[in-house]
């Protein structure tokens, strides 16, 4: 059975990084879109896979000038991977706030569909992050590749859709499932 777990953060989580049109490096360097990184005007999307999570939450949730999260391509059978959504630039209703959907689906490494999420919430009814700042999704999922199931690249696509500006933005970053590494004692050797 796949184990997708869907999740959201109850606290407003907002990063003090400044939002601009399109994405930019450390150096203030405006980024190309990639796959898992998008930007449509100044609406932009980033797929953040981690299988550090709660190393992620602390860092979104202290104040600095800039936050490193952690992102991974590969992830152990049995361990957890959380898709995290950033976000800049969403559109405002009249009454300030965005309305951010996310839509979140999994290919396995044959093709197969391995999960097909309805839309859930990203950032809906809530004022745009203060200051120009990134937002987290409060809407994010984990993934657990459980013994039955294949090892290999898995597709982790995301549809992210903006009602008040009537932009969606797609995303692919892929992560690939490997055996969870034992450690292995010396042998015991037998007593007398």
């Amino acid at each position: 059975m796949n184990r997708i777990i869907l999740v959201f953060l109850s606290a407003l989580l907002a990063a003090p990084l400044p939002s601009i049109a399109g994405w930019v490096d450390r150096e203030g360097k405006p980024l190309p879109d990639a796959p898992d990184r998008k930007s449509n005007g100044d609406f932009g999307v980033w797929l953040v896979l981690t299988d550090k999570e709660s190393e992620a939450f602390a860092r979104w949730d202290t104040s600095s000038e800039g936050v490193y999260l952690s992102s991974t391509e590969k992830v152990e059978r049995g361990k957890i991977l959380t898709a995290l959504i950033i976000f800049s630039g969403c559109g405002t209703d009249k009454a300030g706030n965005c309305d951010l959907v996310v839509r979140f689906k999994i290919v396995q490494p044959d093709g197969k569909i391995y999960a097909d999420l309805p839309y859930q919430e990203a950032w809906v009814g809530k004022p745009v992050p203060p200051n120009k700042s990134l937002g987290m999704s409060v809407g994010y999922i984990r993934v657990i590749i459980e013994p039955n199931e294949p090892l290999g690249k898995y597709k982790v696509l995301a549809y992210v859709h903006d009602k008040n500006l009537n932009k969606a933005i797609e995303l692919l970053s892929v992560f690939e499932a490997i055996e969870r590494k034992t450690q292995h004692n010396k042998p015991i050797k037998p007593t007398p």
